[in-house]
Protein backbone atom coordinates (compact mmCIF):
# COMPACT_ATOMS: atom_id res chain seq x y z
CA UNK A 1 0.00 0.00 0.00
CA UNK A 2 1.35 3.42 -0.99
CA UNK A 3 0.14 6.64 0.55
CA UNK A 4 0.48 10.06 -1.10
CA UNK A 5 -0.33 13.25 0.79
CA UNK A 6 -0.73 16.34 -1.37
CA UNK A 7 -0.43 19.61 0.55
CA UNK A 8 -1.09 23.17 -0.58
CA UNK A 9 1.22 25.68 1.10
CA UNK A 10 -0.08 27.86 3.92
CA UNK A 11 -1.54 31.33 3.46
CA UNK A 12 1.15 33.64 2.13
CA UNK A 13 1.89 37.33 2.05
CA UNK A 14 -0.13 39.12 -0.65
CA UNK A 15 0.70 42.65 0.40
CA UNK A 16 2.72 43.42 -2.70
CA UNK A 17 5.76 44.24 -0.58
CA UNK A 18 7.57 41.24 -2.07
CA UNK A 19 8.43 41.86 -5.72
CA UNK A 20 9.02 38.22 -6.57
CA UNK A 21 6.18 35.68 -6.18
CA UNK A 22 8.76 32.96 -5.59
CA UNK A 23 9.96 34.71 -2.41
CA UNK A 24 6.57 35.22 -0.76
CA UNK A 25 6.51 34.00 2.85
CA UNK A 26 3.80 32.59 5.06
CA UNK A 27 1.81 35.05 7.12
CA UNK A 28 1.12 34.24 10.78
CA UNK A 29 -2.25 32.68 9.88
CA UNK A 30 -0.53 30.49 7.30
CA UNK A 31 2.01 29.31 9.86
CA UNK A 32 -0.71 28.66 12.43
CA UNK A 33 -2.93 26.77 9.97
CA UNK A 34 -0.01 24.63 8.73
CA UNK A 35 0.91 23.75 12.32
CA UNK A 36 -2.71 22.88 13.09
CA UNK A 37 -3.17 20.59 10.06
CA UNK A 38 0.21 18.93 10.63
CA UNK A 39 -0.97 18.27 14.20
CA UNK A 40 -4.18 16.70 12.90
CA UNK A 41 -2.12 14.34 10.74
CA UNK A 42 0.21 13.55 13.64
CA UNK A 43 -2.82 12.67 15.78
CA UNK A 44 -3.89 10.30 12.98
CA UNK A 45 -0.52 8.56 13.29
CA UNK A 46 0.83 9.66 9.91
CA UNK A 47 4.61 9.34 9.54
CA UNK A 48 6.23 10.53 6.31
CA UNK A 49 9.02 8.57 4.65
CA UNK A 50 9.75 11.37 2.19
CA UNK A 51 8.83 15.06 1.94
CA UNK A 52 9.06 16.75 -1.46
CA UNK A 53 8.34 20.45 -1.86
CA UNK A 54 8.31 23.24 -4.36
CA UNK A 55 11.38 25.35 -3.81
CA UNK A 56 9.29 28.52 -3.50
CA UNK A 57 9.77 29.90 0.00
CA UNK A 58 6.14 29.59 1.17
CA UNK A 59 5.94 25.91 0.16
CA UNK A 60 9.31 25.06 1.73
CA UNK A 61 8.30 26.93 4.89
CA UNK A 62 5.09 24.85 5.04
CA UNK A 63 7.06 21.63 4.51
CA UNK A 64 9.44 22.56 7.35
CA UNK A 65 6.48 23.10 9.70
CA UNK A 66 5.07 19.69 8.81
CA UNK A 67 8.52 18.10 9.17
CA UNK A 68 8.94 19.56 12.64
CA UNK A 69 5.55 18.38 13.87
CA UNK A 70 5.69 14.95 12.16
CA UNK A 71 9.24 14.21 13.32
CA UNK A 72 10.90 14.33 9.90
CA UNK A 73 14.44 15.68 9.52
CA UNK A 74 14.05 19.04 7.69
CA UNK A 75 17.51 18.61 6.15
CA UNK A 76 16.11 15.67 4.17
CA UNK A 77 13.27 17.63 2.54
CA UNK A 78 13.67 17.37 -1.22
CA UNK A 79 13.16 20.71 -2.99
CA UNK A 80 12.08 20.63 -6.64
CA UNK A 81 11.53 23.64 -8.87
CA UNK A 82 9.11 21.90 -11.24
CA UNK A 83 6.55 21.90 -8.41
CA UNK A 84 6.56 25.69 -8.64
CA UNK A 85 6.46 26.05 -12.41
CA UNK A 86 3.73 23.51 -13.10
CA UNK A 87 3.62 19.91 -14.15
CA UNK A 88 1.36 17.19 -15.44
CA UNK A 89 0.09 14.40 -13.22
CA UNK A 90 2.20 11.96 -15.22
CA UNK A 91 5.34 14.03 -14.60
CA UNK A 92 4.56 14.13 -10.88
CA UNK A 93 4.06 10.36 -10.64
CA UNK A 94 7.19 9.67 -12.72
CA UNK A 95 9.20 11.95 -10.44
CA UNK A 96 7.81 10.33 -7.28
CA UNK A 97 8.58 6.86 -8.67
CA UNK A 98 12.19 7.93 -9.35
CA UNK A 99 12.70 9.41 -5.86
CA UNK A 100 10.63 7.08 -3.69
CA UNK A 101 12.99 4.18 -3.07
CA UNK A 102 11.34 2.16 -0.31
CA UNK A 103 9.09 5.04 0.80
CA UNK A 104 5.54 4.08 1.64
CA UNK A 105 4.20 7.52 2.64
CA UNK A 106 5.21 10.56 0.61
CA UNK A 107 4.15 14.16 1.13
CA UNK A 108 4.22 16.64 -1.77
CA UNK A 109 3.93 20.38 -1.02
CA UNK A 110 2.89 22.67 -3.85
CA UNK A 111 0.68 25.37 -5.27
CA UNK A 112 -2.72 25.74 -6.82
CA UNK A 113 -3.98 25.03 -9.38
CA UNK A 114 -1.51 22.15 -9.85
CA UNK A 115 -1.79 20.55 -6.41
CA UNK A 116 -5.62 20.46 -6.65
CA UNK A 117 -5.49 19.17 -10.22
CA UNK A 118 -3.13 16.40 -9.13
CA UNK A 119 -5.57 15.34 -6.42
CA UNK A 120 -8.47 15.37 -8.85
CA UNK A 121 -6.59 13.38 -11.50
CA UNK A 122 -5.03 10.83 -9.17
CA UNK A 123 -8.14 10.02 -7.14
CA UNK A 124 -11.23 8.07 -8.05
CA UNK A 125 -13.65 10.71 -6.82
CA UNK A 126 -12.03 13.90 -5.52
CA UNK A 127 -13.41 17.08 -7.14
CA UNK A 128 -12.39 20.01 -4.95
CA UNK A 129 -9.86 22.81 -4.92
CA UNK A 130 -7.43 22.88 -2.02
CA UNK A 131 -7.67 25.79 0.39
CA UNK A 132 -4.35 27.00 1.80
CA UNK A 133 -2.88 24.45 4.23
CA UNK A 134 -5.29 21.87 2.82
CA UNK A 135 -4.10 18.33 2.32
CA UNK A 136 -5.47 15.27 0.59
CA UNK A 137 -4.37 11.78 1.54
CA UNK A 138 -4.62 9.13 -1.15
CA UNK A 139 -4.01 5.39 -0.83
CA UNK A 140 -2.89 3.24 -3.74
CA UNK A 141 -3.13 -0.54 -3.62
CA UNK A 142 0.26 -0.97 -5.28
CA UNK A 143 3.63 -2.41 -4.30
CA UNK A 144 5.51 0.35 -6.16
CA UNK A 145 4.93 3.97 -7.15
CA UNK A 146 3.97 3.26 -10.76
CA UNK A 147 0.38 4.25 -10.08
CA UNK A 148 -2.25 5.16 -12.64
CA UNK A 149 -4.40 8.30 -12.59
CA UNK A 150 -7.87 7.77 -11.18
CA UNK A 151 -6.85 4.89 -8.89
CA UNK A 152 -6.24 6.66 -5.57
CA UNK A 153 -8.65 6.01 -2.73
CA UNK A 154 -9.34 9.08 -0.60
CA UNK A 155 -8.01 8.51 2.90
CA UNK A 156 -8.66 12.05 4.17
CA UNK A 157 -9.11 15.67 3.11
CA UNK A 158 -8.05 18.04 5.88
CA UNK A 159 -8.12 21.84 5.87
CA UNK A 160 -8.35 24.48 8.59
CA UNK A 161 -11.94 25.65 8.02
CA UNK A 162 -13.17 22.08 8.46
CA UNK A 163 -12.48 22.55 12.18
CA UNK A 164 -14.03 25.99 12.67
Amino acid sequence: MKRLVLVRHGKADQSGLVDNDFERTLIKKGQKDARFIAGVLKDQGLKPDLLITSDAFRAFETAKIFADILGYNPDKILKEHFLYDGYTTGQLIDFIAQQAGTSETIFVFGHNPFISQSGIRLSKNFHQSFPTSGCLGLKFDHENWNVDPGTGEIDFFEFPKKYM
